[in-house]
């Protein structure tokens, strides 16, 4: 703020991208959509009563937590420097009345609330037009975010921005900055896509090296498995990580997601999800009608996940093995190589092993902070111990059917020295075992896949395991 005395006037400050990083509007959408999904053909006839109207109707629909916003710590620096002066505080927003009251009860910052009410959508000149009947033309000060705020830019004293690119007035004058410096859209959305997570979309080559097919057509196929996956993945990521924003906002890591923080406005990561999915599909329906059915299978069950399943005991961890197989499946499909049954039982039990490491990670997280129940799960913490004990057991039968493959039909029909895979079950059991000790210690993060992507013993073992294998298939 400026150095001259301004005591005199209000300060009046936005709320929707000015206040908090996000737009309660699209907050209270995907709380609807994740709470009653089957009733989203609702939104639309209720955009039939006008912006006010639909507003209205989704605040009573919707159960907001005002402690699970983002909120900009420099507009409340702010707010908290500027009413310690004694200056009147006003919280003026667009978003209807009842979240703004509980947002600024929660606060405790604001003298006056002004917001969407009896039908008036509190934006642009309405706002001004009310700011001016309380305080007179240039008879306070605002803080805004958008284009829709030049009207009351226009009628206030000293108009301020969060944006650093200041916009320039009717008038003559420009806003000043004002709050945190806020990032691109495009690094935030491509940080949502999560890349790093597109190393388990590498199981697509499984067939592939598992049945010796290494010519460039099979190269080829699987790689076009491996991008409709990817780009599958990153939509469900979208999807899941807009449906979890409260959520995650109240997690000691998953609050710096990019939807969670902020960073990503909701609108566009709900309008590149279906984009992302329909290009997956796209892309498979060009090259294969059999990679088309699984990917379609994976991309449902994702969905399915996100917005239900992963709220139910034992089912999410089912689910996540599954999407993880039916990766491999996707490799199958689109090389023609038929999976031995022997490939998928051990690869179902070592991801559900994987899965329960990871919700394991997760619980004794919450363990160490105090806290006794994930918010959006159905664990509590005195759950980590049989999910240790199942993902143990998990892992170890893995092994077993991998001994089992050992001494198949299949090792002979494939393998010129088979000995040389006797190998790779010490290694297995070494690693398996040093995965959960580590877990049991805290010491793996959430996602043990990227874990293992990062760890050094892990590589090594990875690599040891493929070198045994190449030793195996040659006389």
């Amino acid at each position: 703020m400026n150095a001259t005395d301004t005591s005199s006037r209000p300060l009046v400050v936005d709320l929707d991208g000015t206040l908090i990083h996000s737009d309660l509007l699209w907050e209270a959408i995907v709380l609807f959509l994740k709470k009653n999904i089957l009733r989203a053909w609702l939104l639309p006839l209720w955009l039939l009563r006008g912006k006010a109207g639909f507003k209205e109707q989704l605040a009573r629909e919707v159960d907001l937590d005002p402690a699970a916003l983002p909120y900009d710590q420099k507009v409340l620096e702010l707010v908290r420097a500027e009413r310690a002066r004694g200056r009147t505080v006003v919280l003026a927003t667009g978003s209807q009345r009842i979240f703004a009251e509980r947002i600024a009860a929660h606060l405790g910052l604001f003298d006056l609330v002004l917001a969407t009410d009896d039908g008036i959508n509190l934006t642009s000149h309405n706002k001004a037009r009310r700011l001016a009947e309380l305080y007179g033309s240039k008879g306070y000060d605002y803080i805004g975010n958008s284009r829709a705020d030049l009207a009351v830019w226009l009628d206030c004293a000293d108009p301020y921005s969060v944006h650093c690119k200041p916009f320039r007035l009717a008038d003559g004058r420009s806003t000043v900055h004002s709050g945190s410096v806020r990032g691109g859209a495009a690094m935030a959305l491509l940080k949502a896509m999560r890349p790093r997570q597109w190393l388990k979309n590498l199981l697509v080559f499984v067939p592939m090296l598992a049945g010796h097919e290494l010519d460039l057509w099979t190269f080829e196929a699987s790689l076009v498995a491996f991008l409709a996956f990817s780009l599958c993945a990153s939509s469900a990521y979208l999807l899941n990580d807009a449906l979890d924003a409260q959520d995650d906002r109240v997690h000691p890591t998953k609050h710096r997601r990019p939807i969670a923080s902020g960073a990503l406005p909701l609108p566009l990561a709900l309008g590149m999800s279906p984009l992302l999915a329909l290009a997956a599909l796209a892309l498979c329906a060009s090259y294969s009608a059999l990679l088309l059915v699984v990917v379609t299978l994976y991309f449902i069950s994702t969905v399915a996940y996100s917005v239900y399943l992963k709220r139910l005991l034992m089912v999410d961890i089912v689910t996540l093995a599954i999407l993880y197989s039916l990766r491999i499946l996707g490799g199958s499909a689109a090389t023609a190589i038929a999976p031995s049954f022997w490939l998928l039982a051990f690869s179902f039990f070592i991801f559900l092993s994987l899965a329960l490491l990871k919700r394991h990670s997760e619980l004794f997280n919450l363990h160490r902070e105090g806290k006794e129940k994930t918010r959006g799960r159905g664990y509590t913490t005195a759950d980590k111990g049989p999910i240790g004990i199942m993902g143990i057991n998990a892992a170890f039968v893995s092994v077993l059917i991998f001994m089992l493959y050992f001494n198949s039909n299949n090792v002979l029909d494939l393998y010129a020295s088979p000995g040389w895979l006797a190998g790779i079950l010490p290694l297995l059991v070494f690693w398996l075992g040093r995965l959960w000790v580590l877990a049991f210690r805290g010491e793996v993060n959430e996602d043990p896949v990227l874990y293992v992507s990062k760890d050094k013993v892990s590589l090594i073992v990875v690599a040891l395991c493929l070198a045994l294998a190449v030793l195996a298939a040659y006389p």
